[in-house]
């Protein structure tokens, strides 16, 4: 609960490159010490469809590093300040901080200070990008220059993409002003500008505002009060103070992957783009042959926007207008299996086509169809507004995905079955009723009707009939053993990659007895194989539902193995995988939302029945979101604390459980004794 919560810092730099911090701005994206910058939406490379052979080629076209770096040599601390996210390189004689820009949002900047003697820089631009024709350009925008610097002009660079991703895609350019320097920086304050743009104009502008807000002082001030505005408005707060630098850093590195313009805060300019979703290995990841391409999956729709979007549900509408803008590449997909409507691929990057690396993936996972519309039920329930399906085109959505579940499914003469899929277990392919794919696409199907009769609009009354429980899309279940197979012909015991049976009673939200949702937890925790960082977070739900909190605990802290040092970067696995993998953090904030603060989001209020955090005596939340509305609630033991923080002149919010009722008027904290409450407006 201090300023040193944010701060991390480190004498030497990670056992691996690929531990270094990442910088984004949602726009820009930059691995330090690296050579690289990706850029929103600018991919290189198209996928090879041969039958069943897809050859991938598509990923993040690299954009070469045009900031200095002092010599390494010279450095001998290491920090990232989640506060003001910053990171920082100390030397005996001088400081290098460096920023993604997050209201200028075109921009990278290194700021370097001089106290002594010279020092020397070094390049980052590494050699040649593999991705990029470099192009002529004899335009000339004019550029300013920062005042009392001592390193005057820019150097400018061009480069087109050389492999589109579809045969009438435009072969995409990508332009770079930024500030030139030499080998030798002297005594005093220097700032070195990168401004990147899909135009020479975009790039000059941006340049050009960077100059400017230098030169009025006011260029750092103006990333910081981005960031205070964040940092105030939402906050998780414990008084551990080892834990609390695992939250903050978590927090930071899932928020600064979206893009803050969607905040409009009042305080600073807001420049928007637009914004093409969230990579498991975020924006600082995807290049050639690594790290998921910089290609958008479920794990942004499943695991990164629940969390977020009971924090900052205007950040995850970015994400939700992507899908919505990708729906014909959902049709395309469709309709090249032979099914209606809109079947979404399993990964994907600029145009909203299949670029997955493997048939095997694009023929089986289809359950990520399902997930995006559980995104978007979920974004309707916790603003209370229909306006991304009324204004924003969800509605077609909805439509055509319930059109493509109606026709993938077969009639057994006793339910409705789907066939050949691969649900989030990637151990099994080609399986038969995924009871995660069942019941997703059973969600997807309810909401649809849901939103038909909401709008007035006609709909297949074989969505109702392919949903309802009984004759409808079958779950496997076996009553003698009282759980659910994961597939029709699962053998209890045999190895799973991940979570998957054990997110029907969270997310997802499926009806089932106590002992059921408590057999599917312990009985595919035993045989899940070491799985990837979200996994784990799920088992923890599961058990605080159950109220075994021991177990949940240890199950907790299963997920913090992924965290590495010194940074507090997560890794997909134990010390392997993709690094700074986002879909974990994602998993992680459901723990402590869903999980410890137990909130689950309801058409008709929200519930909460708090848990104090393992190995803290107090936690706080600030700013959770419901129907327009704030909430801090502080955790201590055996009792919480709740006051609601914005204002409502004609409405009043009321909390309530089986014994009482009592209203939640703006600014009033009430304390109340542990267990499962209703939130309600009255």
């Amino acid at each position: 609960m201090s300023e040193e919560d944010y701060i991390i810092s480190s004498k030497t730099l990670p056992r691996t490159s690929n531990y270094n911090v990442i910088l984004t701005n949602s726009f820009l994206g930059h691995r330090l010490h690296g050579d690289t910058v990706f850029m929103n939406g600018f991919y290189n490379g198209t996928p090879h469809i041969t039958g069943e052979n897809i050859r991938k080629t598509s990923h993040r076209a690299r954009i070469p590093c045009f900031m200095p770096y002092v010599d390494n040599e010279s450095a001998y601390m290491y920090t990232l300040n989640s506060k003001t996210a910053t990171y920082t390189i100390s030397g005996e004689n001088f400081t290098q901080v460096f920023y993604a820009h997050s209201v200028l949002n075109r921009v990278f900047i290194t700021e370097i200070e001089v106290l002594g003697e010279s020092i020397s820089l070094n390049s980052h631009e590494g050699s040649p990008s593999g991705d990029l024709d470099i192009i002529s350009d004899k335009r000339n925008v004019e550029l300013s220059e920062i005042k009392g610097g001592i390193l005057k002009g820019v150097n400018k660079f061009a480069g087109q993409i050389k492999v589109t991703e579809t045969e009438t895609s435009p072969k995409l350019t990508v332009y770079c002003i930024s500030t030139s320097f030499n080998t030798v920086l002297s005594k005093g304050k220097h700032t070195f500008i990168s401004a990147f743009g899909y135009t020479y104009n975009e790039a000059a502008k941006f340049y050009n505002l960077a100059v400017n807000y230098a030169n009025s002082k006011i260029l750092f001030s103006t990333h910081v009060i981005s960031w205070d505005y964040v940092w105030n408005m939402v906050n998780i707060d414990v008084d551990n103070s080892d834990f609390a630098k695992t939250v903050k850093s978590a927090l930071f590195f899932l928020l600064n992957a979206f893009p803050h313009f969607a905040l409009e805060n009042p305080a600073v300019e807001n420049y928007p783009f637009d914004f093409y979703g969230v990579s498991p290995g975020s924006l600082g990841n995807g290049g050639d042959d690594c790290w998921y391409w910089g290609h958008v999956f479920w794990d942004q729709d499943f695991w990164m926007l629940p969390g977020m979007m009971m924090l900052f549900p205007s950040l995850v509408r970015q994400s939700i207008l992507y899908r919505i803008s990708k729906l014909p590449g959902a049709r395309i997909k469709a309709q090249g299996y032979n099914y209606k409507g809109a079947m979404y691929p399993w990964e994907s990057a600029r145009t909203g086509t299949d670029v997955v690396p493997g048939a095997i993936y694009a023929n089986y996972e289809n359950h990520v169809t399902g997930c995006i519309v559980y995104a978007m039920r979920q974004y309707v329930y916790i603003t209370g507004s229909w306006d991304i399906v009324v204004k924003d085109g969800a509605w077609d959505v909805l439509k055509e995905t319930a059109d493509f579940w109606v026709s993938r499914v077969r009639w057994d003469g006793k339910n409705y079955n789907i066939d050949g899929v691969m649900d989030p277990d990637e151990y099994h392919s080609h399986v038969n009723n995924s009871c995660f794919t069942n019941s997703v696409a059973r969600l997807n199907l309810m909401f649809s009707i849901e939103a038909a009769k909401k709008l007035g609009k006609e709909y297949d009354p074989k969505w109702v009939e392919v949903s309802q429980l009984n004759g409808g899309l079958k779950i496997p279940f076996d009553e003698d053993l009282r759980y659910h197979p994961e597939f029709d012909g699962y053998v209890q015991g045999t190895p799973i990659k991940q979570a998957s049976v054990v997110l029907l009673g969270y997310p997802l939200g499926v009806e089932m007895d106590d002992d059921v949702r408590k057999n599917d937890i312990i009985e595919y925790e035993k045989c899940t194989s070491r799985g990837p960082g979200m996994t784990y977070s799920m088992y923890s739900i599961g058990m605080l539902e159950l109220g075994n909190t021991d177990l949940a605990e240890e199950l907790f802290k299963i997920q913090l193995k992924n965290v590495g040092t010194p940074f507090r970067i997560w890794n997909e696995y134990p010390g392997g995988g993709v690094s700074n993998f986002l879909t974990a953090v994602g998993g992680f904030l459901q723990s402590l939302l869903s999980g410890y603060l137990g909130l689950r989001v309801l058409q008709d209020g929200l519930l909460i029945c708090p848990n104090l955090l393992p190995d803290c005596s107090y936690a706080k939340y600030t700013g959770i979101f419901y129907y327009s509305q704030r909430f801090n609630v502080v955790v201590s033991k055996d009792t919480f604390e709740i006051c609601r923080t914005s204002e409502s002149a004609y409405e009043m919010w009321y909390i309530e459980n089986g014994s009482g009722k009592w209203a939640l008027p703006t600014n009033k904290t009430l304390t109340l004794e542990y267990g499962k409450y209703w939130i309600h407006m009255g």
